[in-house]
């Protein structure tokens, strides 16, 4: 009797978790993540858009609910952490979206700009992971994806702390896969090209800017939000089980040379 795959990718009984859900990427990851069959706890620290996410989510079918708190604080992940178990018992899945950027040349940078960005692209990822992989480490079973950028491995101009932040996401990444892959909990990150989704505002609008980076793209063209959400899908059901601490590039082909 041959077997059947179909299964693998279903995620009904699975309960989820998405930072940076109130739009974009985020959005779309929650929305697919649902669509898959998973409960899905939304958040972000603009109250409107992530109430918008929320009640999408519930379109699909399962649970969706929402929670605002800012990322950088890790006083507020705990309470955070503790406001999802009592909503959804569990978490099975933890996806990290939440993310900032600011363009500026490394002679122009300022400390205070530098650390906010370190605060929200790095710290406050590192420590929601330790809060919810700690309850993934109780079950023995939990898949992290960290979405990290293809600035995680090319020097952009004018893109210094946004690149510290994003090369220390995937490192944090492959540590934590080691340390808890004997409990059964893949890590994983993603680090996509330029979405086209209001995080790059206004550079598509640039004709120059969009010009040199069609250039560098082999496909041709800028990603979007659903060009993400199958690698997540993958990365958070049963067809990854014995993958972690791998880095995918969502690129059109931008990091082939």
């Amino acid at each position: 009797m041959r077997n059947s795959y179909k299964s693998i990718f279903n995620l009904e009984g699975k309960t989820a978790v998405v930072t940076g859900s109130g739009g974009g990427i985020g959005r779309a990851i929650a929305c697919a993540l649902a669509d898959f069959g998973a409960d899905v706890m939304c958040t972000d620290n603009n109250p409107e858009e992530v109430k918008k996410t929320a009640r999408l989510v519930c379109e699909y079918g399962p649970k969706g609910i929402f929670f605002v708190f800012d990322i950088s604080d890790v006083e507020e992940i705990k309470a955070f952490k503790q406001k999802t178990l009592k909503e959804l018992g569990r978490v099975d899945i933890l996806v990290n979206s939440a993310g900032m950027n600011r363009r500026d040349f490394i002679t122009d940078i300022k400390e205070e700009d530098f650390l906010r960005i370190l605060d929200v692209n790095l710290k406050g990822v590192l420590f929601c992971c330790q809060a919810f992989g700690k309850e993934m480490i109780k079950q023995k079973s939990g898949k992290i994806i960290n979405i990290a950028s293809i600035s995680s491995l090319l020097g952009h101009p004018a893109r210094g702390s946004y690149a510290a932040s994003k090369g220390g996401l995937v490192q944090i990444s492959r540590v934590m896969a080691t340390e808890w892959a004997p409990y059964n909990v893949c890590v994983n990150a993603i680090s996509p090209a330029a979405i086209d989704t209001p995080f790059i505002g206004g550079l598509k609008k640039d004709p120059d800017w969009l010009g040199r980076e069609l250039e560098r793209i082999p496909m041709g063209r800028i990603g979007a939000a659903d060009d993400i959400v199958g690698a997540v899908v993958f990365f958070a059901s049963k067809a990854s089980d014995f993958i972690t601490g791998t880095n995918l590039f969502i690129d059109g082909g931008r990091t082939v040379d």
